[in-house]
């Protein structure tokens, strides 16, 4: 599975969201990195995904709870087997009508999935969500059912 994440697996990791989540945002990227499937990392851009992904090693430096789920995340996004890097040249643009429909913070993600041939958009972002809930191409899952699902898949 190809999955693309949106911000929330940073605000979890910093603990931003409650230890419970940060728990669990860790312990998917443990079971992530024993699976098979990947990550999609979006082209720079404007976006903030990158400069979160900068903040996260950081803080590690600073927050000891951060540290391995930093690392964690490091290795994923370090490693060919486990992430596909979409590069600038490569992105689909969406067409205007369709990113007329997403909030404009997220179609960054949207063309990330259609460039990477994603399986999954997980995302917080109900606002998001709802949006592709009648865009057959993406198939958006909230964080809560995603990781639920993901963990039942593992087991």
């Amino acid at each position: 599975m190809v999955v693309v994440l949106n911000e929330w697996i940073f605000h979890d990791l910093w603990g931003e969201n409650g230890v419970e989540n940060q728990e669990q945002a860790e312990r998917f990227l443990r079971a992530f990195r024993e699976s098979d499937d990947l990550l999609v990392i979006p082209a720079p851009g404007e976006h903030r995904w990158r400069d979160k992904v900068y903040e996260l090693l950081e803080r590690a430096n600073r927050d000891p709870s951060v540290r391995t789920a930093s690392r964690l995340f490091r290795s994923l996004m370090q490693s060919d087997d486990k992430s596909v890097e979409v590069l600038r040249e490569n992105t689909i643009i969406l067409p205007s009508d369709l990113a007329a429909q997403l909030p404009e913070e997220d179609i960054y993600l949207v063309e990330a999935y259609l460039s990477a041939g994603a399986d999954a958009l997980v995302t917080t972002d109900c606002g998001l969500h709802g949006a592709l809930a009648d865009f057959s191409a993406v198939v958006c899952s909230l964080r809560g059912d995603f990781l639920a699902g993901y963990f039942r898949r593992l087991a």
